[in-house]
């Protein structure tokens, strides 16, 4: 169990700040979807030779556009600032963007699926660095969980801050792997488990009875949850600070030290 806690506790300093930036992106995406292919005529009008011509940008790196490339650009310059995308081949219109639905996804699906356009460019990649980082999270929250559940939370090493991580992550657990493992599902097309989507929404999406028949309360929920794992994982995210200035401190005062190594008083205290 020491091993465990060790290991949990440098789990936590290597990825908490992705825990919360994905509750904290995830509350975003939830109200601003990332801008879907979505197909129609070109209005008349439109002066085609104001178009950018574009192989991809970070709006059109998806597969779906494959088939449309090379894009044309045309940004309409009106008080949305409202950019269409049409295809090369079809002449329709694509995608259309706006302006503030181009800045929330900056806060939201962006970071959330680390979508970075010279990433996903990399579709290879990109997939398995999510898989890779989705199986890790859901692993270091269970690590978490299993030393939850055999330590009781008392002594010296449950207070204050910690005490709030060992609480909070207790009572939130099962939403905190479910949501985690439902990450991992989105990003793993059924090479591990069959049905992985259906598990994705009922898991990620709460898309089950009877929160999908009340979009309000589902949203509450949603948004809820998502604002209590941000809460933890802040948690995490100043102790894993705080363990690492200890860190620092500690090698600063070995190296400023002229005490020989064999007379220097052992630590026995946990990292």
């Amino acid at each position: 169990m020491r091993f465990l806690a060790t290991l949990h506790r440098w789990w936590g300093v290597a990825f908490c700040l992705l825990f919360a930036m994905w509750f904290a992106s995830g509350i975003v995406m939830h109200f601003v979807p990332f801008p879907a292919r979505s197909e129609q005529a070109a209005p008349p009008g439109i002066d085609a030779s104001r178009a950018e011509q574009i192989d991809y940008d970070q709006w059109t790196v998806a597969g779906d556009f494959d088939r449309d490339r090379p894009l044309k650009c045309i940004a309409l310059n009106d008080k949305a600032g409202t950019e269409l995308y049409l295809s090369s081949t079809s002449g329709r219109i694509v995608l259309t963007t706006t302006h503030n639905e181009r800045l929330a996804n900056y806060a939201g699906s962006i970071p959330h699926w680390l979508y970075a356009s010279a990433l996903r460019h990399h579709k290879l990649a990109w997939s398995a660095l999510m898989w890779w980082l989705s199986l890790i999270a859901t692993t270091g929250a269970a690590i978490g969980v299993i030393i939850g559940l055999v330590r009781p939370g008392r002594g010296p090493a449950y207070r204050g801050l910690q005490r709030w991580h060992h609480i909070t992550g207790l009572i939130f657990a099962p939403f905190l792997l479910a949501w985690i493992f439902s990450g991992f599902l989105s990003m793993d097309d059924g090479w591990l488990l069959p049905h992985s989507e259906v598990a994705f929404r009922a898991l990620h999406k709460l898309e089950f009875e009877p929160l999908a028949s009340h979009p309000r309360l589902q949203t509450g929920v949603i948004v809820g949850l998502c604002l209590c794992g941000l809460a933890f994982s802040l948690t995490g995210v100043v102790q894993a600070w705080q363990r690492v200035r200890m860190v620092a401190d500690r090698a600063t005062l070995i190296t400023h030290d002229d005490t020989p190594l064999n007379k220097r008083p052992s630590s026995k205290s946990g990292l």
